[in-house]
């Protein structure tokens, strides 16, 4: 991967923008992070890595925390410290929070390998309060004969708009950035700093008309797009 997910802190920014949420200079200190944390509610990202994007959450005001199969092995860096004490160990398939614990939910690449895609979208609906937000990127794909990772039909972009609305969501507004997304690898690959993982599966999905997505959802009725 490209930073904790494809396209980095960059493509978290365009997805708070989505969500009409204003994002200042992401680069900022962990610790005034911590002093403005719960000033604009509770945020729970999903499958957070070393909490890169729990730390930006805590610099717009959320009193955020992450959650991370992997939290607490072990490789965090020294920049990463701060945040990662931020990310529990745990599965976002069975979240260990009371219903309509948070504001706001973040998946960043996380809910099409989870191992089951529905169930994580369930337990992000389960755990937001009522009008509470999801922000979602991810991969889809163009063909029919595609990978379905972790949902029970080939993912594609249809797929992703039936699971979301059968765990509850309206989607409010979506984005398309693939051209962005396909940018930040070329150029990662240009500067030999690209995951092998990640180039692996980029060669593969190609075949399959990958692309990426970002999404805002919404815990709540809505008629129609905006």
């Amino acid at each position: 991967m490209i930073g904790a997910h494809p396209g980095g802190v960059q493509l978290t920014r365009r997805l708070f923008e989505i969500a009409g949420i204003s994002v200042p200079d992401m680069q900022r200190s962990a610790g005034i992070a911590v002093s403005r944390a719960g000033t604009a509610g509770k945020a729970l990202d999903l499958g957070a890595g070393t909490g890169e994007s729990v730390r930006c959450l805590r610099l717009l005001g959320y009193d955020a925390v992450g959650i991370d199969r992997n939290a607490g092995t072990g490789g965090a860096s020294t920049s990463d410290k701060t945040a990662s004490g931020f990310v529990i160990p745990g599965d976002m398939t069975a979240l260990p929070f009371p219903d309509g614990s948070f504001d706001l939910c973040l998946a960043e690449c996380s809910v099409a390998v989870c191992g089951d895609g529905p169930e994580a979208l369930r337990e992000a609906y389960r755990v937001l309060r009522p009008g509470g937000s999801l922000l979602l990127s991810d991969v889809f794909f163009h063909k029919e004969q595609a990978p379905s990772l972790s949902m029970p039909e080939p993912l594609t972009f249809s797929c992703w708009e039936r699971e979301t609305a059968r765990a509850g969501f309206s989607l409010r507004k979506s984005s398309d950035e693939t051209a962005l997304w396909r940018e930040f690898f070329l150029e990662s690959l240009w500067n030999d700093n690209a995951d092998e993982a990640f180039c692996s599966f980029f060669q593969e999905a190609g075949k399959a008309g990958c692309g990426y997505f970002l999404a805002w959802l919404w815990k709540g009725e809505m008629n129609g797009f905006i």
